[in-house]
Parts: structure tokens; C-alpha cells; sequence
């Protein structure tokens, strides 16, 4: 049996309806009915001033009334509490009529009816054989005890209560309020203004008020309390249409502007906490041929009030309309100042053009620009983009493409970020297809990765049109939908109005939005301390804006382990990898391109295919790495030919493009190069290359610093500095290319900080394959172009040679290991006889950590060092007794010097009792030393050993450090997938050392464990 089977673990409800548990990002249908071995308890993971929710799915044969959910307080550490208050239950709305668009789920029963609005907490009848939802949702505040809280909540129904036991464990991380967020959030919402028509009368229309009433200004007051309970801290105000009531023009077109309504308006979001940036709506109205300007103008034609029209752009006063200039000249001064006074300048946003397509749109967008700029240097201003239009991006300061043309356009838009624009994404009816998108029939983890998305490619913001606009259609009079039943997609509108308390209902996707918020923001704040974990937990869920984890439980999981992570006192997460592809390439991942395994060789065999196809390491992210593979080039496309080429990719955003991220590739005419973002930033040629031979590429990416090396020589081909990349994937790409690849290998620098290192040695001889990198170049055993490092100095008579690394920064070190030459009956010549290892902070001061004499010629096996842990920028070996070379030649030579500290099993060879090897899902005996600290299901789940009918089974895993060590520590991380958390963690075990593999020490044994 696959063990993705044990991600629905099932159990039944002992007496009344069947009750059982989903979590908050998988959608429930009437038709869901329980899987196998379901959970029937809570387990909530939260950070503080922060929602956790869950879902509690309700069933029976037989016909039920009175189905609710009465919620109880939680009691945690010290007998905290979190309170009732901060508890909600609500039944989920089964709205009959949704149109399937996008990566639809569909129903169990093939039906058009979905859950989504969250309503009141009344009681409901339950047809038989229905499933009814709600749910369940825990507030934890900022100042909640971290630990976890205990409790329970009880299903009400006629054919009996339910308890459900509810655990949520309280992490101190806390999550920003939302007006304090380095998220984004513009959900375009309705008020004053906007279109001066649809998005004006929806709230009339719907809850029969008039615009400035005081029920008008009750539902703006819910609106914004929902947008700061959501996160929502871009705040839509239409400062031309909030100015209508109060503003006043003379006969001479003299405006006196009046703010009282625009204030009033903006302080609702102000006191209820979400109002962090104000957005005015596009100044510029359709038609995209001839756009119009929304200008103010006497309401009777001459003086006094004033009214909206639309009017041409940089025009004089003509039929009826002011001259747009000094409008605009008088407007955006007062604007200023109001702003200035109120200290809301800085964060207003101001927009022209909504999704703009033409150069008519362009000139009336650059005209309006100009004239803001000279009363807003350096403004905030940000437009919708249905497409890569350019003509006014010189004036945007944020770049808000659709996702599908973010996709289809990844250079540009990265190079406006790099530039130092903002990069936010957008969504409406489209993009539709495979596409994150929020619409109702999609899965809910459509909806909350769009933050992630954003996160990874390095965005921070979102923008969505259709939060409320409650109508079916665009035509007057704009009559209110039936937002419950009436056919729907979701596109119109994310919520629902609860018309009684002139109020909102939330839906499974608001709050799949919200939790996708609070995710970004744990993720700000791993990737500040660990970014190699924030990057390889997102890789873990997103390939690209297409390829993404469907499953709620998974992004659940995730969840959980940024907290873990978060709350993990252990160094960031290294993820060491070797591939000689002879186990096949389930490791990698590709979407374009010909790739297959034969034999250690791994090949993208169509010669034809476009630049940039890419088979990248899934769920592994990468800051300072060194990363290197044997390559060949076995045929080239007609049109480039020999400037085609096969590579390296390195801290890509997104692993299958090859444009949000360095390329660094071989050409086929011996030219090696690197491209960012559509641009080449440093190019050399390999001397001696010919082309389609078979050569190493290998980069090392540290810090600002990419340096590459290529074919025989020691010294690197190419060295470049550029800072916008600083984490992602690591790939192979080929560009109208085949090419083979042997050997891949990607090393984190701070798992082999001599990898790379800055090399000195008393004396170098630099031919032959021999050269001081290659001491540290990652190749521990020798070979004919990358032999080692060998001493050239007084070959005849006995003497002292020396070899010092740099590392880099300090760091801690318990074990250095010297790879002895490796060339056949050669192996171990060279190696010192009497020689001492000793560490430096500085370079000057010296500590010795090991003194050898009389050591033996060994065989090519390293040969290791180890010492009480030591913090150390610098590694010496000096010997002072030589050995003698295969010519008599006094030398000191290594194939390989490596500094190590920290964790020392990371990518040794584990040995096990037994082992279910399921590579497809992510079982593998491999994976016990991987690094990867966290379960993803069906990539690097972890170990498990094979099935056993009796619990008493004794099962062990064994894992060889490469030589002596000094153990201070064993960690065993359980699996941590929800809702698997510390499935198959033993009851009993022991932890055992030896120095042989054959004679053991036991250091831990807990109760239970076998003698």
C-alpha cells in the first residue's frame, strides 16, 4: 500500500452522525463523504494575532435538524486561556450555480453546487446522506502565551452531540497588524466614485440605502472592519468622487476643495486598523481609443456645487468641460497638501489607466504623470496590466501584471524589480487554464499560494478587481444579483452582504486569501533569519504559476513547518545533492524539453528545443551554493548552431523558467557565459575547448559573487558580481541544444566552507591537473584534469610544506578530512608523514587541533580529523615530514581538503533494516540524510522502514559520518505532515555510536528500548 495513503487516517464517530475533520484550504462538497481512517480531532498551528481554521464535516444515513457547532475555550500553558470570544464556528453556504472555470475541483457528484459564504452559527437541517460543513476558526492574539491549548467543540444535531477535541499550538512568532504588513492587499471594493456607475449603486442596490446614509456609512464601517480582520491594507478611495459632496467652483473655475467626506471615509480604515496605503481609483475612463479624464465641473453649469464628467485629457475648456490642465493643476496641489497635513502622502498610490492597450491610452497616461509629478516627486502609482504594455511604465513605480503574462514575460517584469520597482500580481476573470486564480469552483489552494507566488518571485503585492460588485452583469440599472444563487464564478465578487446587519459574510476564499497573507508574512520573517528554509518550504509547493500543490493538507503542512522553523533555535536548513542519475530522475522536475536517464548520464535529447529548458531540483532552495556537473553538447539547432549551449541554472524564482534566476551555460563554440533576466552580464572563452567534448561547469554563487569555472584549468573562466538573485533553485537548461550530463553536485557553502575557499600554500606546481583550486573544487577523487593540489618546492630533500584556506566568515568546525591522491597504484603517495592541522580566527593567531606523526601511506579513502568543536575562519595542514611521489619526489599532496562542522550526517550514506523505497512519493533511504527536515509528500517524505503486522517489530537506520567524529547531539525529526505529524516515530528505541560499524555503544535508550 503507497504510504501517501496514511494522509487520510480513519476513524468514524462512535454513535449519532459521522463527524470528521478537513483543514481550511481543502474544499468540502455535500457529496464528500469520509475517507479512510478520517480525523475527528482539531490540531490547529498558529502564530499570534493571527487565524488558524478547520473544517468539521457532518453526515448520516438518516435526516438531521438542528446541525450547529457550539465552540468551547481553550486552556494552555499556566491555564491561559483563549477565550469563546476569539472562537468562531459558521455553517458553510452550498451555493447551487457556479460556473466551472480554471483548474476547477469538481464536486464527488460531477454537480455545479459549492461551498463558499461562512454564515451565521444558526441551526440547519441536513438531508440524508449530505454533508453538511462549518467553520471552525481560531483567533490568537498578539500577547497569547506561546504552548499549546487544549479544548473542545461540540456538533449539535437531532441525532445526537458530537464532541470533536480541538489542540492549537501558539507559536511566539506574531504576525504584523494589517497596517503594519510588507504585504500589498488591494481588493478594488465599492464606495464613492470608481466607475461612477456598477461599483457606485452595488451597495445601494443590495442594501437599499442611499450613498451617504447612515446605513450607506454602516456598511462602509463593516466593510472596513472585514478588510482589517483580511488583511486588506490597500484602501480603494476615490479622492475625486469623496470630494463631490464638499467641494465648490466659482464662475472663474476656481475650486475650493473640501475633505470632510474624503477623511470621514478614509479614518473608518484608519480606526479599524487596516488602512496602510490609499489607492485612487484610474483617473483615466475608457474608451482605450479615446480615453477621458474624470474631472469636476459647476453641477448647474456655472458655480457652486460641482458634479463628474468625463473629459479630454491635456484639452482646453470646450463643451462643458474645464481645461484638463488646470484641473489637474489645481487638484493634485490641494491633494498634496491635504495629504501632507494628514501624513498620508508617502503611501498613496495614484493610477491612471486600468489594463491600458493603446497609444492613445499611453499619451493621455504620460500627460497625467507628468503633471502629478510636479507636485509628487517619486509618487507611489501602480496600474492593472492585461498585458506587457510599456508606454507608460517609465511613470510606474509599481509593475501589477496578470499572472499569465507575468508567466509569459518573466525577464521584463524582473528587470523592473530589479530595477527597483514593485512587483505585484493581478487577477480577474483571467488568466483561467492552470492559473492560481480565486475562483469559486477552483481548488482553495489556488487562492492562498497567491501570496506564496508572489513571494517567490519576489513581489509584495496583489490585486483583485471583484471584492464586492454584486451585480450579474455591466448594464444599467445595475440591478443586485442574487449573490447565493444566481450563476456565478466568483470573479464579481469574493464576499457576501448580510443584509440584516448591513454587514458582510466571509467565504472559504476570503479566508484562504487571509491565511495566504499571514503565510507571506512568516515568510518575510524565515527568509530574514533562514532563507534557505523560507526558499525550499515555497519550493516545496510551487513550481510555477501552473504547477502547484493542490492539496489543502500539504499547504496546511507547510504552514506548520515556517513556524517550526521559525521557532527552531537549529542553523538554516542546508540540502546537500549528489546525482550520478543512474536511480533515474525522480528528483527533477521539467516541463519542456526531451529528458530521460540512461545508464549515469541524464540527456535532453532534442537539439531543436527553445532556449531555456530547464530540469530543475524540486523542494531544495539554494542561497550560497556551489553547484557543478560534467557536461557535453551532442548537436545544436540550425539556427544559432555552435552559439548554442547547455548549463546551470542558479537561484531561480521559479525552477522551470530560466529567466528569474542566473543561467550560467557552456556554448558549443567554447564561449561560457551568464544571462540574467534577458540580459548576458559576463561572458569568457574556455581555452582549449572543442566543441561537443565532454567538461565540467561548475559555479559558485556567494554572496553578490558568481564564479564559474570550466574545462582543465584551475583558475575560474569568469567572475561577475550582481545582487538580484540571492536565492532559488538550482537547474540543468539547455538552449537549442542537446546535451548529456554526468555527475551533478550542489553544495551549500556552509555545509563545505573549504569548497571554493580562498587557497595559499607554501608552494604550488600548476600543470599536469594539479593546481591549488583544485584542493578545493568539490572533487574528491582525483582526476586527469583535476588532480589536486601537490607542492612543487624542494622535491629532492625532505621539508615543510604548507596549505591555508579562508573560508570565508567564521564558523563552527569539529573535523577536517584530507582526500589522499587517488590515481590508481599512486593512491596515498604524497600524503604527509608527520603533519598538524590548526585552525585561526584571523589568519595569525594559530590553535593546533591535531598533530600526526609516523602517519601511514593510506590507501584513497579520506582520511579524518577530528577535534572538540572550534569557531574558525581559517584551516592550516603544515607537514613536516614528507612522503615521496611516484618519482621520488619529495611532495605533500591532496586531492581534496574539507573543513566540516555542525551537522555531520548531512549526505552520508545511510544502511537500514528495511525500507519501502517509493521514489515516486518520496520514500527513500536517501532521504534520511538529505537535509530536508520537513515531510513533502511524494518528493522527500522522509524514511520508512517496511510494513509490520506485530508493533514489537525491531527495525534500525545506520549512518556512516566518513570518518572518526566528535557527537555531542543526535536529532531524530519525525515526519510533520499534516495531519501525519509523528506517524511511525518509535515508542522505544535506542541511539547508538561506534567507531567501526561493528562495536557499539548505546547513549540514549529509552523506556521500552530492546537491551
Amino acid at each position: 500500500m503507497p504510504l501517501s495513503v496514511l494522509a487520510a487516517p480513519r476513524a468514524d464517530a462512535a454513535g449519532g452522525p459521522t463527524v470528521w475533520i478537513l483543514d481550511a484550504t481543502d474544499r468540502p462538497f455535500t457529496s464528500t463523504t469520509p475517507p479512510g481512517r478520517a480525523p475527528t480531532e482539531i490540531e490547529l498551528y498558529a502564530a499570534r494575532n493571527a487565524y488558524e481554521g478547520a473544517q468539521i464535516l457532518v453526515r448520516s444515513g438518516s435526516a438531521q435538524t438542528g446541525v450547529s457547532v457550539t465552540p468551547g475555550a481553550l486552556t494552555g500553558p499556566g491555564g491561559a486561556v483563549i477565550s469563546v470570544a476569539n472562537i468562531t464556528t459558521r455553517y458553510e453556504y452550498n451555493h447551487p450555480n457556479i460556473q466551472k472555470v480554471g483548474n476547477v475541483q469538481n464536486p464527488p457528484d460531477g454537480g455545479t453546487a459549492y461551498y463558499d459564504a461562512l454564515m451565521d452559527n444558526t441551526p440547519q437541517p441536513v438531508a440524508a446522506n449530505t454533508t453538511y460543513a462549518a467553520y471552525y476558526q481560531v483567533y490568537v492574539p498578539a500577547g497569547q502565551a506561546p504552548g499549546v491549548y487544549i479544548g473542545n467543540a461540540t456538533v449539535n444535531s437531532s441525532l445526537g452531540a458530537v464532541t470533536v477535541p480541538v489542540s492549537v499550538t501558539v507559536y511566539s512568532a506574531t504576525i504584523p497588524p494589517t497596517s503594519q504588513s510588507t504585504f500589498k492587499m488591494n481588493n478594488w471594493f465599492s464606495s464613492a466614485g470608481w466607475d461612477y456607475a456598477g461599483t457606485e449603486a452595488a451597495i445601494p442596490n443590495v442594501y437599499g440605502v442611499q450613498m451617504y446614509d447612515a446605513n450607506w456609512w454602516k456598511v462602509e464601517t463593516n466593510i472596513a472592519a472585514n478588510m482589517a480582520r483580511h488583511r486588506n491594507n490597500v484602501i480603494y478611495a476615490d479622492a475625486v468622487a469623496l470630494l463631490i459632496p464638499d467641494t465648490t467652483v466659482d464662475a472663474a473655475g476656481r475650486f475650493t476643495f473640501g475633505w470632510s467626506t474624503f477623511d470621514r471615509f478614509v479614518n473608518l480604515f484608519v480606526s479599524a486598523g487596516a488602512m496602510q496605503y490609499l489607492y485612487t481609483p484610474t483617473l483615466l475612463e475608457p474608451p482605450a481609443s479615446d480615453p477621458q479624464l474624470d474631472t469636476l465641473v459647476p453641477a448647474n453649469g456655472v458655480s457652486g456645487a460641482v458634479k463628474h464628467v468625463l473629459c479630454r485629457p491635456d484639452s482646453a475648456a470646450a463643451n462643458g468641460c474645464p481645461d484638463t490642465n488646470n484641473w489637474l493643476n489645481q487638484l493634485f496641489p490641494a491633494l498634496k497638501a491635504h495629504l501632507d497635513a494628514k501624513g498620508w502622502t508617502d503611501n498613496f498610490y495614484m493610477s491612471a489607466l486600468d489594463e491600458p492597450t493603446t497609444a492613445q491610452q499611453a499619451t493621455a497616461a504620460n500627460w497625467l504623470y507628468t503633471q502629478y509629478e510636479k507636485y509628487f516627486p517619486n509618487p507611489r502609482t501602480n496600474e492593472a496590466q492585461l498585458t506587457n504594455f510599456t508606454g507608460n511604465a517609465a511613470h510606474l513605480s509599481t509593475q501589477t501584471p496578470l499572472t499569465s503574462n507575468y508567466d509569459a514575460n518573466v525577464a521584463l517584469y524582473q528587470n523592473y524589480r530589479i530595477s527597483g520597482k514593485d512587483l505585484w500580481l493581478y487577477s480577474c476573470i483571467l488568466p483561467q487554464g492552470s492559473y492560481m486564480n480565486r475562483f469559486t469552483s477552483n481548488h482553495l489552494s489556488a487562492t492562498r499560494l497567491l501570496s506564496w507566488l508572489t513571494w517567490k518571485i519576489g513581489g509584495d503585492g496583489y490585486l483583485h478587481w471583484g471584492w464586492n460588485y454584486w451585480h450579474d452583469d455591466f448594464s444599467p440599472p445595475y440591478p443586485a444579483a442574487d449573490t447565493f444563487n444566481t450563476w456565478q464564478t466568483g470573479d464579481h465578487w469574493l464576499v457576501y452582504p448580510n443584509k440584516a446587519a448591513y454587514g458582510i459574510y466571509d467565504s472559504l476564499r476570503s479566508e484562504a486569501q487571509t491565511a495566504g497573507l499571514q503565510d507571506f508574512e512568516l515568510l518575510q520573517q524565515l527568509a530574514a533569519v533562514k532563507p534557505q528554509a523560507a526558499r525550499t518550504l515555497a519550493e516545496t509547493l510551487i513550481t510555477n504559476p501552473t504547477a502547484y500543490d493542490l492539496s489543502g493538507w500539504n499547504v496546511e503542512g507547510r504552514h506548520k513547518q515556517l513556524l517550526d522553523e521559525l521557532a527552531s533555535a537549529t542553523g538554516d536548513l542546508a540540502l546537500p545533492f549528489t546525482d550520478d542519475f543512474s536511480g533515474g530522475d525522480h528528483f527533477w522536475t521539467h516541463t519542456r524539453g526531451a529528458w530521460s536517464t540512461s545508464g549515469a548520464r541524464y540527456a535532453q535529447s532534442d537539439a531543436a528545443a527553445r532556449w531555456g529548458d530547464v530540469s530543475y531540483l524540486r523542494g531544495r532552495g539554494y542561497t550560497d551554493v556551489s553547484v557543478g556537473v560534467d557536461l557535453q553538447i551532442t548537436g545544436v539547432s540550425s539556427f544559432g548552431g555552435s552559439t548554442n549551449w547547455a548549463g546551470l541554472m542558479v537561484r531561480s524564482a521559479n525552477g522551470t523558467d530560466m529567466d528569474s534566476g542566473y543561467l550560467i551555460a557552456q556554448r558549443n563554440n567554447g564561449q561560457v557565459f551568464v544571462y540574467r533576466s534577458g540580459t548576458t552580464i559576463g561572458s569568457a572563452s574556455v581555452p582549449g575547448y572543442v566543441p561537443g567534448q565532454r567538461t565540467r561547469l561548475r559555479v559558485v554563487a556567494r554572496g553578490n559573487a558568481l564564479t564559474v569555472y570550466s574545462g582543465t584549468g584551475q583558475a575560474p573562466v569568469l567572475t561577475v558580481t550582481d545582487a538580484a538573485f540571492t536565492a532559488g533553485d538550482v537547474g540543468l537548461v539547455t538552449g537549442g541544444a542537446s546535451a548529456n550530463f554526468w555527475n551533478a553536485r550542489v553544495m551549500p557553502t556552509s555545509l563545505a566552507p573549504a569548497e571554493s575557499a580562498a587557497v595559499t600554500a607554501s608552494s604550488s606546481y600548476e600543470a599536469d591537473g594539479w593546481g591549488i583550486r583544485s584542493a578545493v573544487d568539490g572533487q574528491r577523487p582525483s582526476a586527469p584534469n583535476a588532480a589536486g593540489w601537490s607542492s612543487s618546492g624542494s622535491v629532492e630533500t625532505n621539508h615543510t610544506e604548507w596549505v591555508r584556506l579562508d573560508l570565508g566568515s567564521t564558523r563552527p568546525l569539529s573535523r577536517v578530512d584530507l582526500y589522499p591522491r587517488g590515481d590508481g597504484a599512486n593512491a596515498g603517495q604524497g600524503f604527509p608523514v608527520d603533519f598538524t592541522v590548526q585552525t585561526s580566527t584571523d589568519g595569525t593567531n594559530w590553535t593546533t587541533v591535531s598533530t600526526q606523526t609516523g602517519y601511514a601511506r593510506p590507501g584513497a579513502t579520506a582520511q579524518t580529523f577530528p577535534f572538540a568543536t572550534v569557531t574558525a575562519r581559517y584551516v592550516k595542514v603544515t607537514g613536516t615530514n614528507l612522503s615521496r611521489d611516484q618519482f621520488g619526489a619529495f611532495r605533500m599532496q591532496f586531492a581534496e581538503i574539507e573543513a566540516v562542522g555542525g551537522d555531520l550526517a548531512l549526505g552520508r550514506t545511510a544502511t537500514t533494516s528495511s525500507s519501502v523505497e517509493y521514489p515516486t512519493e518520496g520514500w527513500l533511504t536517501a532521504n534520511l540524510t538529505n537535509g530536508t527536515h520537513h515531510t513533502d509528500l511524494w518528493n522527500s517524505s522522509g524514511w520508512s522502514s517496511a510494513g509490520a503486522g506485530s508493533p514489537n517489530t525491531t527495525q534500525w537506520a545506520r549512518v556512516d559520518l566518513g570518518g572518526p567524529s566528535r557527537i555531542s547531539q543526535v536529532t531524530l525529526y519525525p515526519r510533520d505532515d499534516i495531519p501525519n505529524t509523528g506517524r511511525g516515530f518509535p515508542s522505544a528505541f535506542t541511539v547508538q555510536l561506534s567507531a567501526d560499524g561493528a562495536n557499539w555503544t548505546t547513549v540514549v535508550s529509552t523506556p521500552g528500548a530492546a537491551a
